[in-house]
């Protein structure tokens, strides 16, 4: 599944992730731009989920691995369908190594949450091409050409 992202990542880049899904034994699910056209290679961060039956052990080695303190890992509650009132409980955990210019968001899911976690997933990684092509657009006028401050 990785081999997909080759191409979008600096061999830095998809060399650490690889070896963060081997270190891991999980596999890695991307979503978001990184899966869009709206993906802009050394400025768009990358979204990363992970789905496992043992959130604590992945936790403990990503903490690790990432050289992340405990206080980092940040719990978060989401409800992805307005229709469905089911609360989806994971943990995130914000990467970012400046002297690589390299950030990712990695979400930590138990599996009893796949289903929704997927269709949530699914939903960011397919959106219609109008929007697509704004994202785009915006991304370019920030990225690019400074047009818009950070905040």
């Amino acid at each position: 599944m990785m081999e997909k992202y080759k191409d979008r990542l600096d061999d830095y880049k998809y060399n650490f992730l690889l070896d963060l899904q081997t270190h891991l034994n999980q596999e890695l699910i991307f979503f978001g731009s990184i899966n869009r056209m709206d993906y802009f290679k050394n400025n768009s961060d990358i979204d990363i989920a992970i789905i496992t039956d043992n959130t604590h052990s992945v936790l403990f080695k990503i903490q690790h691995y990432l050289n992340v303190d405990k206080i980092d890992i940040k719990k978060i509650y989401q409800q992805f369908n307005k229709k469905n009132t089911n609360i989806v409980r994971g943990y995130k955990i914000k990467y970012k190594d400046v002297d690589r210019n390299f950030r990712f968001d990695l979400v930590v899911y138990d599996e009893k949450y796949r289903t929704f976690v997927l269709d949530n997933i699914y939903k960011h990684n397919t959106m219609p091409i109008l929007l697509s092509a704004l994202l785009c657009i915006l991304k370019f006028l920030f990225y690019k050409l400074y047009l818009f401050p950070k905040s």
